[in-house]
């Protein structure tokens, strides 16, 4: 087998080194977000599909969880800096986008705006009075903290208990307070994995609560560059499909348990939305019909 001459190494190298494509030679990049809870499935899907995506653009990458277990309040700030953490998801607001960098496609085309309650089981002929939302006003409404809607509930005049999330279904069974509200694509998962452990808890039949409620990833401000990279990955994915192949794996299932035709839509102004909100964008949104 030939050899290359040792006065031709240094050549032979620099020649390898301009073939070889700039990513290539990069270190991965570490992309750290808030952890591997089954709720979060459809967000690591996601943002895994987008740096896969992307990966011949910007490199190869490490994804992994935080190593700290965070609420949204405190990832939030931790994103700031971009040391234990620099992906998050939440909703937007207009404060948000001041301090993080926003990825301005909605995760789950906006499916988290349609709210289905879990309640104390027997309570069901309280809410099936309610017909507008002045109706809701003598109601209490559980949220857990850092939540991006509790500005929606109180702007409406609601009541609103916070509690940590694990805490809130025991609290709603025990009627703590009347309403715990949840995503269409959160309320059956969470009311089937716990309905033997908390027997009073039910789902609301008849309200459909709704408000527009992008929730987005966002990077730390350090980072610009990860936020691109994220951007033009699920770019990629809405063109080709995969995009909504996953919102259909993920949320098809309570769709359709949700039985939008048979409740009562009640709309909430959204105050806090920043202008650049791609509202008009319909192939970022997901309409019942």
């Amino acid at each position: 087998m030939p050899r290359c001459a040792p006065y031709l190494i240094p050549v032979c190298c620099a020649l390898l080194l301009q073939w070889l494509p700039l990513p290539a030679l990069a270190d991965p990049k570490l992309v750290i977000y808030p952890g591997d809870a089954p709720r979060y499935a459809e967000y690591i899907e996601l943002l895994r599909t987008a740096l896969d995506r992307t990966s011949t653009d910007y490199g190869p990458y490490v994804l992994k969880p935080a190593d700290q277990d965070m609420n949204e309040a405190r990832f939030l700030v931790e994103a700031r800096s971009g040391t234990l953490i620099n992906v998050v998801w939440s909703a937007t607001s207009i404060e948000k986008e001041k301090t993080l960098l926003p990825v301005r496609i909605p995760l789950e085309k906006g499916l988290l705006g349609y709210r289905i309650g879990l309640i104390r089981a027997g309570s069901q002929a309280r809410f099936d009075q309610v017909k507008t939302a002045q109706d809701l006003l003598p109601f209490e409404f559980g949220l857990g903290p850092g939540w991006g809607d509790i500005d929606v509930y109180q702007a409406a005049g609601f009541k609103v208990q916070l509690a940590p999330y694990e805490e809130l279904f025991a609290m709603t069974a025990f009627g703590r307070f009347d309403y715990f509200s949840r995503g269409v694509n959160e309320v059956f998962a969470e009311f089937d994995v716990r309905q033997s452990q908390t027997p009073n808890l039910e789902i609301e039949q008849g309200i459909l609560l709704h408000y527009p409620y992008p929730f987005y990833f966002f990077v730390t401000p350090t980072d610009p560059k990860l936020a691109e990279r994220i951007e033009r990955g699920l770019q990629r994915m809405l063109a080709d499909g995969s995009f909504d192949l996953i919102f259909h794996k993920y949320n098809n299932a309570a769709i359709k348990r949700a039985n939008f035709s048979k409740r009562r839509l009640i709309e909430l102004p959204n105050r806090n939305l920043p202008p650049q909100t791609p509202l008009r964008d319909a192939r970022l949104w997901y309409r019942p019909r």
